[in-house]
């Protein structure tokens, strides 16, 4: 199994032109997004107090899901 974090994962997918890189753009931008994790908790705790305006969170729960098939394979 992988050894990444949701914020390395979702930095591979800056520049894809879909719903995901536009959440990755937004990642990628937010100093203050927990980089270090890979806790789905974590990361939609600091996505429902921080909210990026244009992204709905099942986006981000899409992607999660990208992230954990990515992390086994």
């Amino acid at each position: 199994m992988k050894e990444y974090s949701f914020y390395q994962y979702m930095k591979t997918k800056v520049n894809e032109n879909s719903s995901e890189g536009a959440l990755a753009e937004r990642i990628a931008k937010d100093t203050m997004f927990p980089k270090y994790t890979k806790d789905y908790n974590e990361v939609s705790d600091y996505l429902e107090k921080n909210p990026y305006d244009d992204i709905s969170l099942t986006v981000f729960d899409d992607a999660f899901e990208q992230f954990k098939n990515w992390l086994e394979h």
